[in-house]
């Protein structure tokens, strides 16, 4: 997120004599960078970028650890001062003034601290503190409002004020909202709210508050309140982000809370409050400090072993660097005789330090990665065995585009209007439970339904035959595994003949030398095509006609699907060398009458003699087929009267 802080709300905390070009440039090579910087009138504002998960960077003081420890590392002096951590805290035990809060969850809230504040003048706030929040993008509005808003500034924890006498039961209960509730927020908006947002109920069911984001108006503060409630609490980050995000109310407190500020500064922040108001408005204190903190964590301690680190770095850094270094960070610990460190992380990096390796990077950080030399590392990988299916998916690929097949790319997501179409049971698909919209619901079990439609959108748009294929990914349910089975398919379809097509698909599997692949007459319309052990891998032939109807195509396609993974296991690893004959083939052709099947027909005819050495189709009229006989012999010439005896042998088989 980025944050606007001026230089005197810096100097609160840092001790430098440094001017604001070398703040700027030396602390943003190894931390927070100043984007841009600002000259008002006798003050600076910086820009600065902090990381989303460096909340602790995101105020004044946050700033000024980092920039006292960095340019302490660069000779520079300076000082981290008025430490918020080492406030002493008085609770105000014993105050007569009570107020009751029911917190029905404790995990809306991460800790809840307030306290009651009585005798207040409100009045405009000191010339310096307008100009700081005016400075930093926030409206002065009065003193009461004013001194949270500046404590957020400089300590990155926000707080809030309500009207006290404005609070009817004054019994104030945290919970969640439920769906359809409104609250009117300070910016005069009334908000309806979806449910589940962190809210503070008065006790007659008025929400006085939408925690985490704004304030409601109920229990404004104005130039009439006398008595306060101050409160400064740290809630869950994923509901006020939810709420935030909803509700369009991106405030500064919200972007806070939601990256989880430590809860260790409410009571340093109460109290640097209750001083303020003394100071500005007059106030008494008229209670004890209230403190909720259902969950007091412990403290994080990781070993630091600095053989290691100078390993994991690369460089030797000295012992009392790197002690300088994590003290400066907020850091603590012992050193240990074992060459080690006992680490014990501050609570506001409770969150992002967890192992030593984020302890190194904070260390090589603060050091400057611009010191670590430039070593490229020495490596030695083997190469990846290829990938069998991924090399095949290139090889088809190229093939089919060059005799004259375009690739589709179509959505593994189809509507149910395309799978009722396609004939298929809508109860074997997988539906998407947060579908986009009604055409990208349910994931694919075949191609067939994305390349008709893919037909259907481009017929009577080319000239010639429209030929087209599709390799991708079909997803199959798996048992009770909440994942699917996804397979990857090819599709081809063409408008041309069948027989060409099955022509080109067989030259597809000859080009992959695969051999072993047979066909299956399934009915009048499609075959199955099978591996040499009977295995199922795919199927070819004609849609039916219903299908075709349902699509409002206006020819009879032919297409072919198949196992993609079950294909690619049968091509063979290795190829047999024949070598070319030095005698001349003759090539005759020869007409059989028969009602078997074209393949089978081949089949019989290359098996007839050992002097066929290829068999090629040509034509076909009703049940008379001619094929195109390649008779040869690797030895010697072959005389007219030897293929007359062979040609004899094969119409005898018919």
């Amino acid at each position: 997120m980025d944050i606007k802080i001026t230089n005197s709300s810096l100097k609160k905390f840092l001790d430098t004599k440094a001017d604001v070009t070398i703040l700027s440039e030396n602390i943003s090579l190894c931390g927070p960078t100043f984007d841009r910087i600002h000259e008002t009138e006798g003050d600076y504002v910086f820009e600065i970028e902090a990381i989303t998960n460096r909340i602790d960077t995101a105020s004044a003081q946050g700033v000024a650890r980092e920039a006292a420890t960095i340019l302490t590392q660069f000779g520079i002096p300076a000082k981290f001062i008025n430490d918020p951590y080492k406030l002493q805290i008085n609770l105000h035990p014993g105050l007569p003034k009570q107020f009751h809060f029911n917190i029905t969850d404790k995990d809306l809230v991460v800790r809840f601290v307030a306290v009651s504040l009585s005798n207040i003048s409100i009045k405009p706030s000191p010339a310096e503190t307008q100009k700081l929040l005016t400075n930093c993008d926030q409206r002065p509005i009065n003193n009461a409002v004013d001194i949270t808003n500046e404590l957020t500034i400089l300590y990155g924890m926000p707080s809030h004020v309500f009207d006290l006498d404005k609070l009817a039961a004054q019994k104030l209960t945290i919970r969640q909202s439920t769906e359809g509730e409104e609250i009117i927020t300070l910016d005069d908006t009334k908000n309806k709210l979806r449910g589940q947002d962190i809210v503070i109920e008065d006790g007659t069911g008025k929400l006085v508050d939408l925690c985490g984001v704004m304030g409601g108006q109920v229990a404004e503060v104005d130039e009439h309140t006398k008595n306060i409630l101050l409160i400064v609490p740290t809630y869950h980050p994923k509901k006020v982000r939810r709420t935030s995000l909803y509700l369009q109310k991106r405030t500064l407190a919200s972007q806070l809370y939601e990256k989880q500020p430590d809860p260790e500064l409410c009571l340093p922040v109460i109290e640097q409050a209750i001083q303020l108001f003394k100071e500005r408005a007059d106030a008494e204190v008229s209670s004890e400090v209230f403190d909720y903190y259902p969950e007091n964590r412990k403290p994080k301690i990781i070993n630091l072993d600095l053989t290691w680190l100078d390993k994991f770095i690369g460089i030797s850094i000295p012992k009392e660097q790197i002690i300088s270094i994590l003290v400066g960070l907020g850091f603590s610990g012992d050193t240990n005789p074992n060459n080690s460190i006992r680490c014990i992380v501050p609570s506001f990096r409770y969150h992002d330090i967890n192992i030593k390796e984020d302890i190194a990077e904070e260390i090589a950080r603060i050091y400057g990665y611009f010191r670590l030399p430039s070593v490229l590392p020495h490596t030695a990988t083997s190469p990846e065995p290829e990938i069998k299916i991924l090399a095949s998916e290139t090889k088809v690929k190229k093939y089919l585009a060059n005799i004259g097949y375009h690739e589709i790319y179509n959505n593994s997501l189809i509507s149910s209007e395309l799978i009722s179409k396609t004939l298929l049971d809508l109860n074997n698909h997988i539906k998407l439970t947060n579908a986009l919209s009604e055409e990208f619901e349910y994931l694919r079990i075949s191609l067939k339904a994305s390349i008709l439609q893919n037909l259907r959108n481009n017929q009577g748009k080319v000239d010639g035959p429209i030929r087209i294929f599709e390799i991708s990914n079909t997803y199959m349910r798996d048992g009770d595994n909440n994942l699917p089975n996804e397979t990857p398919h090819l599709c081809m379809l063409s408008t041309g003949d069948y027989r060409q097509t099955k022509g080109e698909f067989e030259a597809l599997l000859k080009h992959l030398n695969i051999s072993d692949v047979a066909f299956s007459k399934l009915n009048n319309q499609t075959a199955n095509i099978l591996t040499k052990d009977k295995q199922v891998i795919g199927n070819i032939g004609y849609f039916e006609p219903q299908i075709i109807s349902n699509f409002g195509i206006n020819t009879n396609p032919v297409y072919v699907e198949i196992n993609f993974e079950l294909l690619t296991n049968t091509i063979a690893t290795g190829y047999t060398y024949r070598p070319t004959s030095e005698y001349p083939p003759i090539v005759e052709s020869i007409t059989i009458k028969s009602d078997s099947l074209i393949g089978d027909i081949m089949s019989k005819i290359s098996t007839t003699d050992s002097m066929i050495i290829d068999v090629k189709y040509s034509e076909s009229f009703e049940n008379k087929h001619t094929f195109k006989v390649s008779f040869g012999s690797s030895e010697r010439n072959l005389q007219q009267a030897e293929v007359n005896s062979i040609k004899e042998k094969i119409l005898q088989l018919f």
